[in-house]
């Protein structure tokens, strides 16, 4: 008998753990939202906007001082996953309904264009921005999750890290698929080193969701370097500098060096790979800057903040000299076997605004190969084996490292 009743509790407590082990179920749909006010200029500013799974639309409230979205939900929702459109972000808040008043429940701490919270089942309540002022609220999408654990679609993003192993900066969202392939899925999603991807720019939302959905696919979990200079296209390098200021780029990449301390730096080819202006000044940037980070007479005020810091190597798409092909065909664990290539091929994909046919993640072979980097800069001599742009870098000082 004792037996039996051994067996029926062990059966339960499978069951049991099965139960909280179940992914919580997006419940948005069946729930009713309203907006308080909506910025009605256009149509993709509508407050089904926030609901239709396209992060290239929106929804946009008018200005006032508490604009927000009212939820009732015939579920408990245990989570919300909240992807801001809002172009400089801001704490939020949830609010339930206390009598005739509203009282806070929950913050945000909007920091991060895409943002999880969990909440305790609620059925009715608010969001709104935590500024009381005249503000103006965008949601491009917005996510209700019931009980069970968070599914793994859902981004929950960590600090940017204070000591990055590999900094790739380039100009725009989409351009670190295109150019740099394997390399992202290959060392943050495989062997989860600590990887920041900066962008000089980023005028709109949508792509900023898109840039954070490709790079969440990939396996970074590292929150990236949003840049603020205004794209302009331009097929000269001294135009591009002329319309960012150069001493102000220059400033900003030997900060972003000195902020992230990187071993390696990785960027776009010179020519600007199709000749883009803001493609060239990342290149030309980091050729001066590598070594300039390191000098405490340049740029001091990024000095008082981070210190000085000197890259062991820096990388340069296409480069003529020191030419390496690093290899993104190994099928990688931490992607179910898919390449680090065919990861970034699929993590495009969500770059929705950008699927033109001129545009490819460039295939090895192909003029401008993701593969093909040359070695423009080291201070722990050339490389020789080719196949790790962390050779010959202490492992001592990489997080993960899984070299040779």
């Amino acid at each position: 008998m004792k037996k039996i009743v051994g067996i029926i509790l062990f059966v339960l407590l499978l069951a049991a753990a099965a139960a909280m082990a179940q992914e919580a179920e997006d419940i948005t749909a069946g729930a009713s939202v309203k907006a308080s006010s909506t910025d009605r200029r256009y149509k993709t500013f509508a407050m089904d906007c926030a609901l239709d799974r396209d992060f290239n639309t929106m929804w946009k409230s008018a200005k006032e001082r508490r604009a927000n979205l009212e939820i009732k939900s015939p579920e408990p929702v245990y989570g919300i996953y909240l992807c801001n459109g809002t172009e400089k972000l801001e704490p939020w808040v949830v609010e339930i309904p206390e009598g005739k008043s509203w009282t806070v429940a929950a913050r945000g701490e909007g920091i991060y264009g895409h943002e999880y919270l969990a909440l305790d089942g609620l059925t009715h309540f608010r969001i709104r921005l935590e500024a009381t002022g005249q503000k103006v609220f965008a949601i491009t999408e917005l996510y209700l999750l019931g009980e069970g654990e968070v599914p793994g679609w859902v981004q929950r993003w960590q600090p940017q890290p204070e000591k990055a192993d590999l900094m790739i900066l380039v100009g725009h969202p989409d351009d670190e698929m295109l150019f740099f392939g394997g390399m992202i899925p290959t060392y943050a999603g495989e062997y989860g080193m600590n990887v920041v991807v900066c962008y000089m720019t980023c005028n709109y939302p949508g792509r900023r969701s898109e840039l954070l959905n490709g790079l969440w696919y990939c396996g970074v979990r590292t929150y990236p370097d949003i840049g603020t200079f205004w794209d302009k296209y331009s097929l000269k390098l001294n135009t591009q500098y002329d319309t960012w200021g150069k001493a102000t780029v220059l400033s900003y990449v030997t900060g972003l060096i000195r902020r992230y301390k990187p071993e390696v730096i990785a960027t776009h080819d010179v020519n600007g790979e199709y000749g883009h202006g803001a493609h060239r000044v990342c290149a030309d940037a980091c050729l001066q800057c590598v070594t300039q980070a390191a000098d405490p007479n340049k740029y001091k005020p990024s000095v008082s903040e981070w210190g000085t810091w000197q890259p062991k190597k820096l990388y340069i798409h296409m480069y003529k000299k020191d030419q390496v092909e690093f290899n993104w065909d190994v099928p990688l664990a931490s992607q179910d076997g898919k390449t680090g290539y065919e990861t970034a091929v699929e993590a495009y994909k969500l770059y929705v605004s950008q699927q033109q046919p001129q545009y490819q993640v460039e295939p090895r072979g192909s003029e401008k190969s993701c593969y093909l980097f040359g070695l423009a800069y080291s201070a722990v001599g050339p490389d020789v084996l080719k196949n790790d742009p962390f050779e010959n870098i202490d492992p001592a000082t990489l997080t993960n490292w899984q070299g040779e």
